[in-house]
């Protein structure tokens, strides 16, 4: 198998996402493991997407990216749910999380329609940080968070998303006190840029002759928990206490090459 800097770097070339963002997220995802699953939730694979999210990225991207026979038997219902009438089918095609290049191509894929729907909400392209708020409250609530902001920064976190707070309480509040719409943006925003400062030196902050904790070092405080990598799941990393491999130490040291692919034409 390939090395986990390549299967990025060749999502990053065929989808256009950014190589940063995408390293970033399968080390806070998983550790870069790919058969990594949650413990309560569908998510599974290096960027623990949860099963109706890997569904749905399949039924409109698969076929770009070679499967267009598994993609064929998705069916998106009234109901929005995406659903496979064959059981062997299904399995293969929520096996392929367990596929690092599926994944990372998918990955990039959904990164690409985040960025997309923020940016046609707020009237402006949307930094690497807002899209893993994509990640955590789904690309239009992140736009709803990044609006409230603009709107009325102090207002309650978990008023605006309830369900997401019930789930991740350790996100939405310090103690028993509510943070406030901006907090909880910073949270998700400044966690994603400290994560690329600290990888640049991985022996910097008094690292060195020690494992990398990535709750201490990259996550801060509040465990993350995912949107559509494993929307109010577990948090994979949050809940095993997971250490840097030399493997992610390495892809992190070499986050400041080139971040942005180029779409190939298709």
């Amino acid at each position: 198998m390939r090395g986990f800097n390549s299967v990025i770097r060749q999502a990053a070339r065929e989808t256009g996402a950014d190589f940063e963002f995408l390293a970033q997220t399968a080390a806070r995802e998983s550790n870069f493991d790919p058969q990594a699953r949650a413990r309560t939730s569908s998510a599974a694979g290096m960027f623990q997407f949860i099963e109706q999210t890997w569904l749905g990225m399949m039924h409109r991207h698969g076929d770009t990216h070679g499967f267009s026979d598994l993609a064929s038997q998705i069916e998106q219902g009234t109901d929005g749910r995406f659903r496979v009438s064959d059981t062997a089918a299904r399995e293969q095609i929520l096996d392929l999380r367990l596929n690092p290049d599926a994944a990372a191509v998918m990955a990039g894929e959904l990164a690409a329609e985040n960025s997309q729907v923020i940016e046609n909400r707020v009237g402006r392209p949307a930094s690497s940080g807002e899209l893993y708020a994509a990640h955590f409250l789904g690309a239009n609530g992140a736009a709803d968070l990044i609006e409230a902001v603009r709107d009325n920064p102090r207002q309650g976190a978990a008023h605006l998303f309830p369900a997401a707070a019930a789930a991740n309480r350790n996100m939405f509040y310090d103690g028993a006190r509510p943070v406030t719409a901006a907090q909880l943006l910073g949270r998700l925003t400044g966690e994603a840029e400290s994560a690329l400062a600290q990888a640049g030196d991985p022996t910097d902050n008094g690292s060195a002759g020690r494992a990398v904790d990535v709750n201490k070092d990259f996550v801060g405080s509040a465990p993350v928990r995912s949107g559509q990598f494993g929307f109010l799941g577990t948090g994979y990393l949050a809940s095993t206490g997971g250490e840097l491999t030399p493997t992610l130490v390495e892809i992190l040291a070499s986050l400041d090459a080139p971040a942005a692919g180029r779409r190939d034409d298709r």
